[in-house]
């Protein structure tokens, strides 16, 4: 299943506590980091931050695996 969670408009604490169910049962956990990064200020330690809170590894979808390579998410759901 494809789950696609907002984290917030403030810092990593803004995730819904359903959106944080989710994340902590899905097989696999990316943050989309051509918009949400630049918007949240996080960066190489914000991920770490955001890994700590939500106790999963969290791999960072850029602007061209976004773009170019949704059919890898869908494919994975």
């Amino acid at each position: 299943m494809l789950y696609i969670i907002g984290l917030g408009l403030g810092d990593e604490r803004d995730i819904t506590l359903r959106g944080l169910d989710a994340v902590k049962k899905g097989d696999k956990v990316y943050i989309e980091a051509y918009t949400s990064l630049l918007s949240f200020g996080l960066f190489t330690d914000g991920i770490s931050t955001l890994e700590k809170l939500y106790g999963r590894p969290i791999t960072v979808a850029d602007r061209e695996t976004v773009e170019e390579k949704a059919d890898h998410f869908l494919s994975e759901a």
